[in-house]
């Protein structure tokens, strides 16, 4: 699909700081927040009492005795002030964290009340429309959670005490000694806010999204006895939308092979650390922590990153946890328009410029363009391409920042101050080895007009194992890891320790540009990175003659043992670039009367670009006359095409009064709707071109259809809405009764014949009827649209029913 938009940039909205809901503090669990100097009671006993007194004064003496001891040793008093200044930036970032924790936790306990009281603020009742029919409500779930958290708790402390814990003892001789002295997930449950169940994809997969929620009092203590370090966590944040996949459906017990989990988009984590990691709640390093412990959520968690369990044997894991993608999108980044000006003249006095760049994120791929100097109205012209694994579900992220030597000023996202100029193109994954040819041809083209050509395929391998691998020396197993490199990317595998025979269950995707000129090249090492175990090159050119593009077999290892031998699937496909509509345009098609004196083929991708097919006419006048005029001859026909202020001339074809043309010309369009095509045809002579007609002008025009075509990837359908008709020619002395009928070529059964409603005596009529079709990208690409724009009469009436008719080629 391609997509030509502006969207606005709006500055990020403030974060709500939910710290000032009404929450009385001394209704504060014990163990969460900042904990006031022990209070005295009247009703406490006398010990107590003095206890308290003397708590009170040591936390004081406690606070006066590093200045006493910078004194002492003659230490300079800014070495104080530092300290304290740190100290006061831990402790602000600490309560403020605390504030969020508890505010958090109150309002997803208090949802129902919370929203009660800010709808009867703003005195106004909910109106009865606000309801969210594809996200459901699960308190059943939160319910069962709730009751069996103690359990849920219980598993996961013998988890890290017996399993995790003597795993990382092992992992380093720096960590002999650690063990885990608590482990209390506390009382808050894990909320699940909603469900999004889909069921349209694929009849042999349930996917259902979560939306999760996690405010808890979760208390983890470390120790390591060696350095006595001690650390730990108390209270954690986690929100975000977990993606569910039961596949494959089966019909034995559990009926589901596997589960598939990820998350679409980086959750949002916050940690409340204490002991030695105390330290990590400074300004600075908190943001720094939290976003290294996502980093490492995400290598597991979000896309393309997924954990896959399978429930039942013999299953292809590798392809459940990397199936192939669902397609490809193009991301042309052009200009941004309007932007803020973040670099002031004499202190703020005078408005200076901004140095803006582009951030572009789709789950954990992210793009950053170069930045343009002093211009708020910067022009980038560059192009991104990204793998979409997941449909519905995944977006785009757009980032505008100014750079800066000190720090980037962000200038927004979204929409409203200032936009962003975006050309999105979906490419469909397809095994045609033909279409292929096509689409390498067609970059190549492309090639003096851009940096960098785009790709034509993407290529899938699947590391599945390896059998018999070389021993290390001194006849110890190896620890066997894969990197694989195509040109200039390399990726790597997971390590398999201790062993000859690996089984990695990884995959990989990679950009490719002309699988006839690249080489896959594989290597198997040891984990040093040292030790070669073996090697492998296969060309890609053997994959374009296979079945399908795809090879799946044992390959025999070079420089390796006799019969060391690699398991793999590489999996070839051709990107096809689609069209889909973004705003509706008028398509200013002529509608040729049933003479059909000429004829004009055009298709239009109603996105924002509109592509024009100029492909033959007919019957043309004869201009070039001999003998003057005694014998006619033929004419030398060409054609302007006008949409705004763009005009294509077509090539010159020699003595034909029915030219083929076959040429494609695309513009932008700015203004929708309104834009309008112009066709006129010239004959071209060697003093002055003779003018032939205008396709707007022709005297057998019968009117104009405004439609719109497209095929929606979600429902896997093509749609065609007739819109309206207009300047009909008159059937009657009353007008005409029109509707439009239509027909998918080639249809020999007539099983894609479909008809609007008759709008009675109306030469301009409104239909906005849609239809759909169950057909694949790649039969929508082979159709032909048939459509006619007709004249209700009965079967005794005089009047002509035909009063026009449009072919659009290849319209998807």
């Amino acid at each position: 699909f391609l997509l030509d938009v502006k969207e606005g940039l709006k500055p990020s909205p403030p974060s709500r700081d939910l710290s000032d809901l009404a929450m009385p503090t001394a209704d504060a669990e014990p163990g969460i927040g900042t904990e006031p100097l022990a209070p005295v009671s009247e009703n406490q006993p006398q010990g107590e009492r003095a206890v308290s007194v003397l708590w009170s004064f040591g936390k004081c003496l406690g606070a006066l005795l590093p200045v006493y001891l910078a004194g002492y040793y003659g230490l300079s008093v800014s070495i104080v002030l530092f300290g304290l200044v740190i100290y006061m930036g831990w402790k602000h970032g600490r309560q403020e964290k605390v504030m969020r924790l508890k505010s958090a936790m109150y309002l997803l306990e208090n949802e129902r009340e919370f929203t009660t009281q800010t709808v009867f603020r703003a005195k106004r009742d909910l109106p009865p429309w606000v309801n969210f029919p594809d996200v459901e409500k699960v308190e059943w779930v939160n319910k069962i959670l709730q009751q069996a958290w103690p359990f849920i708790g219980q598993y996961l402390e013998k988890l890290l005490v017996e399993i995790i814990a003597p795993a990382i003892r092992t992992s380093s001789i720096h960590l002999q000694t650690l063990s885990f002295t608590k482990v209390n997930i506390g009382d808050k449950a894990l909320k699940v806010a909603g469900v999004k169940a889909h069921t349209e994809n694929d009849k042999r997969q349930v996917m259902l999204d979560l939306y999760l929620s996690y405010a808890g009092d979760v208390e983890i203590n470390v120790e390591i006895k060696k350095y006595f370090c001690k650390a730990g966590v108390k209270g954690v944040q986690l929100h975000g939308m977990l993606r569910v996949i039961l596949e494959p459906l089966i019909g034995n017990i559990p009926l589901v092979g596997a589960v598939t989990m990820f998350f679409i988009r980086r959750p949002k984590l916050d940690i409340n650390w204490t002991g030695l990691t105390n330290l990590l709640d400074i300004p600075g390093l908190n943001a720094m922590s939290d976003t290294m412990i996502m980093d490492a959520i995400a290598s597991h968690l979000v896309l393309p990153n997924r954990l896959t369990i399978p429930l039942v044997a013999d299953l292809h894991v590798a392809q459940l946890r990397s199936p192939l993608p669902r397609g490809v999108v193009r991301i042309h980044l052009l200009e941004a328009e309007d932007l803020t000006a973040k670099d002031t003249v004499i202190k703020g006095l005078i408005d200076g410029k901004s140095d803006p760049y582009a951030v572009l994120r789709v789950g954990t791929q992210i793009f950053t363009s170069h930045h343009v100097d002093s211009n708020l109205n910067p022009q980038w012209r560059e192009m991104y391409e990204v793998i979409v694994h997941e449909v519905p579900g995944q977006e785009l992220e757009v980032e505008v920042f100014d750079k800066d030597p000190d720090q980037d000023d962000f200038l927004g996202r979204d929409v409203t101050s200032g936009s962003v100029h975006l050309r999105l193109e979906w490419l469909s994954l397809l095994s045609s080895a033909d279409r292929l040819s096509e689409v390498i041809a067609k970059n190549q083209n492309l090639t003096s007009k851009v940096a960098e050509p785009p790709s034509a395929a993407i290529l899938a391998v699947y590391l599945d194992q390896a059998y018999q691998l070389p021993m290390r020396k001194g006849n110890k197993d190896p620890s066997p890891m894969v990197q694989i490199s195509v040109q200039d990317k390399t990726k790597e595998s997971k390590t398999c320790y201790g062993t000859t025979s690996p089984v990695w269950e990884d995959a990989f995707t990679f950009f490719i540009k002309d699988p006839h000129k690249q080489n896959i090249d594989i290597q198997v090492k040891d984990d040093d990175r040292a030790l070669s175990l073996g090697s492998l090159k296969i060309p890609l050119a053997r994959l374009v003659g296979m079945p399908e593009l795809t090879m799946d077999q044992w390959f025999q290892l070079e420089n390796s043992g006799s019969a060391s031998r690699i398991f793999i699937k590489i999996v070839l496909r051709v990107g096809i670039s689609h069209t889909q509509i973004l705003k509706h345009l008028f398509c200013a098609q002529t509608l040729m009367g049933s003479n059909k004196v000429k004829k004009l083929h055009t298709t239009v991708c109603l996105q924002g670009v509109l592509r024009i097919h100029l492909m033959e006419a007919q019957n043309l006048i004869a201009k070039d006359n001999f003998m003057g005029g005694m014998m006619k001859g033929k004419s030398d026909p060409y054609v302007k095409i006008r949409v705004g202020g763009i005009t294509f001339r077509s090539h010159t074809i020699k003595e034909n009064l029915n030219p083929v043309w076959n040429e494609l010309y695309e513009v932008i369009l700015t203004q929708l709707p309104g834009q309008e095509i112009q066709f006129e045809l010239f004959d071209k002579d060697i003093d002055q071109d003779d003018f032939l007609g205008r396709v707007s002008d022709n005297p057998n025009s019968a009117g104009q259809v405004k439609l719109t075509i497209g095929y929606s990837m979600e429902e896997n359908r093509l749609f065609i809405t007739v819109h309206s008709c207009r300047a009909l020619v008159a059937r009657s002395k009353d007008g005409a009764d029109p509707y439009v009928s239509f027909i998918l070529l080639p249809d020999k059964k007539a099983t894609t014949k479909r008809k609007t409603a008759t709008k009675k005596k109306d030469l301009s009529p409104e239909f906005n009827e849609r239809f759909d079709f169950d057909l694949s990208v790649e039969e929508s690409s082979q159709r032909r649209l048939d459509l006619s724009v007709k004249n209700s009469v009965s079967f005794i009436s005089r009047e002509r029913e035909l009063i026009g008719k449009v072919f659009v080629i290849g319209h998807v």
